[in-house]
């Protein structure tokens, strides 16, 4: 048997485009399928991560409850930022920091401060994942699944912040 790469390429194209239109209508089928149920709407991660409720965020930071979970979310985007931008996880306090006061100002809080303790922490741990709080998260998320599907109860709205150092979560609505 023999083969040229063109007919290869031309072969791949074909699978391509056959798995961009099945993946569309399947999207289209999801949407039909929740507008039906009558899924709530929320923000997306695109929406949430271009443009926050400035409001909550400043009040977040300046709330003593809410301020070490909004630190929380900042340093987690600022280690994906990180991820994006080396290809590795933060492992140098400066890097972080400096990726993290970039969120900062990004969000519209310039002189907003965060915890030089948990930046260590979180430079410290890098991409460490521990399994119990690993299964609580997993368990978090198949909760408000089962809240979606049965349509019974209010699922969470907003960004679920767990601090796996004190135990405590909580839902950051940006």
């Amino acid at each position: 048997m023999t083969s040229l790469t063109e007919y290869y390429v031309s072969l791949q194209k074909i699978y391509q485009a056959k798995a961009e239109s099945d993946c569309l209508a399947m999207e289209h089928r999801v949407k039909s399928i929740l507008k039906r149920i009558g899924v709530c709407r929320y923000r997306s991660m695109e929406e949430e991560f271009s443009s926050p409720v400035l409001s909550e965020v400043q009040k977040y930071f300046a709330d003593e409850d809410s301020c070490y979970a909004m630190n929380f979310y900042v340093l987690l985007r600022a280690v994906d930022r990180l991820a994006a931008s080396y290809s590795r996880l933060p492992g140098i306090f400066d890097r972080l920091k400096a990726a993290a006061v970039s969120v900062l100002s990004d969000m519209g809080l310039k002189g907003a401060s965060l915890s030089e303790d948990l930046v260590t922490e979180v430079c410290r741990f890098a991409g460490a994942e521990i399994h119990p709080v690993g299964a609580f998260i997993g368990g978090v998320a198949s909760q408000e699944v089962i809240k979606l599907v049965t349509k019974q109860f209010v699922p969470l709205n907003g960004t679920f912040i767990f601090n796996g150092i004190d135990l405590k979560s909580q839902v950051l609505a940006l």
